[in-house]
């Protein structure tokens, strides 16, 4: 009875993050427009940062419980699950040329993956890489201010006429706030308590069922762009999601955890990471070579992920008999 209850306010845990971010995120624009936070400046920094926040949030939380496995499998589950389901899903409705711009995110992706890859080979993230990993997050936001102003300058927004009054927006960015970090204590409370009665360790669950909850924003923004048919917000989304997954998801839980340590399981180090590595290069590979994404591309992610899925439940149910 106490694993169903602990089931059911897991659900409510991701429902209250998910949603949490999106009301956080949307109230956090308005109020900054509000207050003459200059919009390009707080997009091109907090908006890059919107559908990583859950992921942020329960990383912080699980490093303050000393519960690092759940952190790294968040990330990198978040890493996987953002391009081989989601990007699998919107390769195989929408095939569409991309602009020119944005190309050193797509280079700074690739050497985060390697970097990240070349830790889980010494079994563990050490405090100067997590440095290092700091420092890529402050490249990847500056260059987000750059890119940014320059298109700011081409496409000029237009102010929009239908503003909630400024009571309703505070509300809603306090509510937002409060769910996503109680939803985020409340997952990573009830993962260390389901891990424990059911004998999984907090990796797996950070792979498989937070990966999934935690990557719905980024589901919900791929399903938008196929419907209106803009592939650059999509997969803009998707790549600047995975740079910070795994440089400030997994850097500021890292610092939290100095005395404790962050590591990394053979099985994270030898088959998640070099996966999310190779399927970073089939999704990046294509777009700088022909500014095109393929129905290929969709088919193969999603074919690699469900063998990964069925890897890592019947890996988990063998351990577990």
């Amino acid at each position: 009875m106490e694993i169903a209850v602990s089931v059911l306010i897991l659900a409510i845990a991701i429902f209250l993050v998910v949603k949490g971010g999106n009301v956080f995120v949307s109230s956090s624009s308005s109020l900054a427009k509000r207050l003459h936070i200059p919009e390009i400046a707080f997009g091109a920094t907090f908006v890059s940062l919107a559908t990583t926040l859950g992921e942020l949030l329960i990383s912080i939380f699980s490093s303050v419980d000393k519960t690092t496995d759940l952190a790294v499998g968040n990330a990198v589950g978040s890493a996987i699950c953002n391009i081989s389901l989601i990007c699998g899903i919107g390769f195989l409705f929408m095939q569409s040329k991309l602009n020119k711009s944005g190309a050193l995110k797509y280079y700074l992706l690739i050497f985060v993956c390697i970097f990240i890859t070349i830790c889980g080979f010494f079994y563990q993230i050490y405090v100067w890489q997590a440095i290092v990993l700091l420092v890529v997050t402050i490249f990847f936001f500056v260059f987000n201010y750059i890119d940014a102003k320059l298109y700011y300058k081409t496409n000029k927004k237009e102010e929009d006429e239908n503003q909630k009054p400024l009571w309703l927006v505070i509300i809603l960015f306090l509510l937002g706030a409060c769910a996503l970090g109680g939803g985020a204590y409340l997952l990573v409370d009830k993962v260390e308590f389901l891990a424990k009665a059911i004998g999984v360790n907090e990796q797996f669950i950070g792979l498989t069922i937070i990966a999934i909850g935690t990557s719905l924003p980024e589901l919900t923004t791929m399903l938008t762009a196929i419907k209106k048919n803009v592939p650059d917000l999509a997969i803009g989304n998707i790549i600047g999601a995975n740079i910070l997954n795994f440089t400030l998801v997994l850097a500021i839980p890292r610092l939290i955890a100095y005395n404790e340590g962050m590591p990394i399981s053979k099985e994270t180090a030898f088959i998640s990471l070099p996966l999310c590595l190779i399927l970073t290069l089939i999704l990046v590979i294509p777009i700088l070579a022909k500014r095109k994404t393929y129905r290929w591309q969709g088919i193969v992610f999603l074919c690699i992920y469900g063998v990964y899925l069925i890897y890592l439940i019947s890996n988990a149910i063998f351990k577990f008999l």
